[in-house]
């Protein structure tokens, strides 16, 4: 019972973390890297909520490396909205 919690409290502030991410990237201006970019927020949600493991690694990675790479035109807000991201992925030890 208690890891069942501690999975569904993990799962929840890694949630949290996204809904961050996709808040700076809403408030970014429009272009096709930032839509790219809401897209695999959106899988990464779904693959998160279905638990399903290697859905939630390749969402993760895309969206990490798109976002933190060099040379992106993201904003500082979201760069570090998904620094936070990473953190939060690696302390509820999703794959990513």
């Amino acid at each position: 019972m208690t890891i069942a919690n501690k999975n569904d409290a993990n799962k929840e502030a890694v949630l949290a973390a996204l809904a961050l991410v996709r808040q700076a990237l809403e408030n970014s201006p429009e272009t096709a890297e930032v839509a790219r970019a809401l897209d695999q927020c959106a899988r990464l949600e779904l693959a998160i909520r279905q638990f399903h493991a290697e859905g939630i690694r390749f969402a993760a990675f895309t969206l990490l490396r798109m976002v933190l790479s060099h040379g992106t035109g993201f904003t500082e807000p979201v760069q570090l909205a998904t620094r936070a991201l990473k953190e939060a992925l690696e302390v509820a030890g999703f794959p990513h």
